[in-house]
Protein backbone atom coordinates (compact mmCIF):
# COMPACT_ATOMS: atom_id res chain seq x y z
CA UNK A 1 0.00 0.00 0.00
CA UNK A 2 2.58 1.92 0.98
CA UNK A 3 4.39 1.87 -2.62
CA UNK A 4 1.12 2.37 -4.36
CA UNK A 5 0.96 5.76 -2.33
CA UNK A 6 4.50 6.85 -3.23
CA UNK A 7 3.98 6.11 -6.92
CA UNK A 8 0.88 8.40 -6.12
CA UNK A 9 2.62 10.97 -4.62
CA UNK A 10 5.11 11.41 -7.22
CA UNK A 11 3.18 10.97 -9.83
CA UNK A 12 1.14 14.26 -8.28
CA UNK A 13 4.34 16.32 -7.78
CA UNK A 14 5.28 15.42 -11.54
CA UNK A 15 1.64 16.66 -12.61
CA UNK A 16 2.17 19.67 -10.55
CA UNK A 17 5.18 21.04 -11.99
CA UNK A 18 4.10 20.64 -15.41
CA UNK A 19 1.05 22.89 -14.37
CA UNK A 20 3.63 25.50 -13.05
CA UNK A 21 5.27 25.01 -16.07
CA UNK A 22 3.02 25.40 -18.84
CA UNK A 23 1.40 28.97 -16.72
CA UNK A 24 5.31 29.96 -16.33
CA UNK A 25 4.85 29.72 -20.25
CA UNK A 26 2.39 31.56 -21.21
CA UNK A 27 3.78 34.74 -19.34
CA UNK A 28 5.10 37.72 -21.20
CA UNK A 29 8.82 38.16 -19.84
CA UNK A 30 10.13 41.49 -18.62
CA UNK A 31 13.88 42.08 -19.34
CA UNK A 32 13.71 45.52 -17.43
CA UNK A 33 16.59 45.96 -14.44
CA UNK A 34 15.77 45.34 -11.27
CA UNK A 35 15.15 48.40 -9.10
CA UNK A 36 18.19 48.20 -6.54
CA UNK A 37 17.37 48.91 -2.52
CA UNK A 38 18.86 52.57 -3.64
CA UNK A 39 16.07 52.95 -6.26
CA UNK A 40 13.86 52.97 -3.54
CA UNK A 41 15.41 55.02 -0.66
CA UNK A 42 14.83 57.87 -3.52
CA UNK A 43 19.21 57.77 -3.61
CA UNK A 44 18.28 57.51 -8.09
CA UNK A 45 18.99 60.29 -10.30
CA UNK A 46 18.25 60.51 -13.55
CA UNK A 47 21.30 61.26 -15.92
CA UNK A 48 20.79 63.71 -19.03
CA UNK A 49 20.74 60.82 -21.62
CA UNK A 50 17.73 59.19 -19.35
CA UNK A 51 19.94 56.79 -17.63
CA UNK A 52 19.88 55.71 -14.03
CA UNK A 53 23.08 57.43 -11.69
CA UNK A 54 23.48 55.56 -8.25
CA UNK A 55 25.04 58.45 -5.98
CA UNK A 56 26.27 55.75 -3.31
CA UNK A 57 27.44 52.87 -6.76
CA UNK A 58 31.13 53.20 -5.95
CA UNK A 59 34.68 53.70 -7.77
CA UNK A 60 34.90 50.76 -10.52
CA UNK A 61 37.14 52.37 -11.96
CA UNK A 62 40.10 49.89 -11.01
CA UNK A 63 37.64 47.16 -12.81
CA UNK A 64 37.04 48.64 -15.60
CA UNK A 65 40.93 49.57 -16.24
CA UNK A 66 41.99 46.05 -15.70
CA UNK A 67 42.19 44.65 -19.34
CA UNK A 68 40.06 41.27 -19.51
CA UNK A 69 41.82 39.03 -21.74
CA UNK A 70 45.37 39.53 -20.68
CA UNK A 71 46.59 36.59 -18.83
CA UNK A 72 48.07 39.36 -15.60
CA UNK A 73 44.72 41.63 -16.07
CA UNK A 74 47.68 44.43 -15.39
CA UNK A 75 47.48 47.25 -17.58
CA UNK A 76 50.20 47.32 -20.55
CA UNK A 77 52.57 48.84 -20.52
CA UNK A 78 55.41 49.50 -23.12
CA UNK A 79 59.05 48.73 -22.27
CA UNK A 80 60.92 52.44 -22.30
CA UNK A 81 62.94 53.17 -25.64
CA UNK A 82 66.73 54.04 -25.03
CA UNK A 83 67.33 57.38 -26.66
CA UNK A 84 69.70 56.28 -29.79
CA UNK A 85 73.38 56.69 -28.67
CA UNK A 86 75.25 60.16 -29.88
CA UNK A 87 76.97 60.33 -33.08
CA UNK A 88 80.61 61.12 -32.32
CA UNK A 89 82.47 63.45 -35.06
CA UNK A 90 85.07 62.26 -37.07
CA UNK A 91 87.81 63.84 -38.87
CA UNK A 92 88.13 60.51 -41.39
CA UNK A 93 88.65 61.09 -44.82
CA UNK A 94 85.54 61.14 -46.43
CA UNK A 95 84.96 57.28 -47.95
CA UNK A 96 83.44 56.63 -51.74
CA UNK A 97 79.69 55.49 -51.24
CA UNK A 98 79.56 51.66 -51.81
CA UNK A 99 77.70 49.98 -54.38
CA UNK A 100 74.70 49.15 -52.44
CA UNK A 101 72.46 46.35 -52.95
CA UNK A 102 68.38 47.11 -53.11
CA UNK A 103 67.79 46.25 -49.98
CA UNK A 104 64.20 44.20 -49.68
CA UNK A 105 62.65 44.76 -45.98
CA UNK A 106 61.39 41.88 -44.70
CA UNK A 107 57.67 41.09 -44.72
CA UNK A 108 56.33 41.30 -41.44
CA UNK A 109 54.43 38.33 -40.04
CA UNK A 110 50.57 38.58 -39.45
CA UNK A 111 49.78 39.00 -35.48
CA UNK A 112 48.29 36.09 -33.81
CA UNK A 113 44.74 37.25 -32.48
CA UNK A 114 43.15 33.46 -31.43
CA UNK A 115 43.11 29.27 -31.81
CA UNK A 116 40.55 27.49 -31.77
CA UNK A 117 40.93 24.04 -31.49
CA UNK A 118 37.80 21.51 -31.60
CA UNK A 119 37.68 17.97 -32.40
CA UNK A 120 41.55 17.47 -33.27
CA UNK A 121 40.82 20.56 -35.69
CA UNK A 122 43.04 23.39 -34.81
CA UNK A 123 42.70 27.38 -36.46
CA UNK A 124 44.43 30.35 -36.13
CA UNK A 125 42.68 33.90 -36.38
CA UNK A 126 45.64 36.12 -37.59
CA UNK A 127 45.27 39.34 -38.07
CA UNK A 128 47.25 40.19 -41.83
CA UNK A 129 50.30 42.53 -41.75
CA UNK A 130 49.23 46.52 -42.22
CA UNK A 131 45.79 45.72 -42.49
CA UNK A 132 42.54 45.66 -39.73
CA UNK A 133 41.48 42.58 -41.73
CA UNK A 134 41.26 39.15 -39.71
CA UNK A 135 40.43 35.59 -40.81
CA UNK A 136 40.53 32.19 -39.48
CA UNK A 137 43.57 30.24 -41.00
CA UNK A 138 43.96 26.15 -40.69
CA UNK A 139 47.51 23.96 -41.08
CA UNK A 140 48.82 24.23 -44.97
CA UNK A 141 46.51 27.32 -45.85
CA UNK A 142 48.76 30.66 -46.94
CA UNK A 143 48.63 34.44 -45.53
CA UNK A 144 50.38 37.05 -46.89
CA UNK A 145 52.60 33.90 -48.49
CA UNK A 146 53.39 32.54 -45.27
CA UNK A 147 51.99 29.28 -44.95
CA UNK A 148 50.27 28.21 -41.72
CA UNK A 149 52.84 24.94 -40.87
CA UNK A 150 51.42 24.35 -37.27
CA UNK A 151 49.13 25.50 -34.65
CA UNK A 152 49.32 25.37 -30.69
CA UNK A 153 47.33 25.98 -27.71
CA UNK A 154 49.89 28.80 -26.73
CA UNK A 155 51.21 29.81 -30.60
CA UNK A 156 50.81 29.10 -34.19
CA UNK A 157 54.53 28.33 -36.03
CA UNK A 158 54.34 30.14 -40.05
CA UNK A 159 57.04 29.11 -42.82
CA UNK A 160 57.40 31.33 -46.02
CA UNK A 161 60.65 30.79 -48.42
CA UNK A 162 62.60 29.42 -45.52
CA UNK A 163 62.24 31.07 -42.77
CA UNK A 164 60.75 30.09 -39.93
CA UNK A 165 58.76 31.77 -37.20
CA UNK A 166 56.48 31.20 -34.18
CA UNK A 167 54.31 33.69 -32.89
CA UNK A 168 53.04 33.39 -29.94
CA UNK A 169 49.18 34.21 -28.50
CA UNK A 170 50.31 35.83 -25.26
CA UNK A 171 53.80 37.25 -25.71
CA UNK A 172 56.42 37.62 -22.63
CA UNK A 173 55.68 41.09 -21.03
CA UNK A 174 58.46 42.80 -18.57
CA UNK A 175 59.08 41.04 -15.63
CA UNK A 176 56.43 41.24 -12.71
CA UNK A 177 57.36 44.28 -10.55
CA UNK A 178 54.37 43.13 -7.85
CA UNK A 179 56.49 40.74 -6.44
CA UNK A 180 59.65 42.96 -5.24
CA UNK A 181 57.41 44.96 -3.34
CA UNK A 182 54.97 42.28 -2.26
CA UNK A 183 58.76 40.89 -0.85
CA UNK A 184 59.16 44.36 0.65
CA UNK A 185 56.30 44.16 3.00
CA UNK A 186 57.60 41.12 4.53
Amino acid sequence: MSGRFAALAIAGGIAGLCAVNASLYNRPVNLAPIASAKARDGAVATGVSGSLQLSNAGDFSETFARPLFSPSRRKFVPEPVAPPPAEVAADAAPQPPAQSLPEVAPAAAPSLLGISIHGGAAKALLRQAGSDATHWYGKDETVDDWRVSVIEKDGAVLERNGKVTRILLYPPGPPNQAAPAASAAE
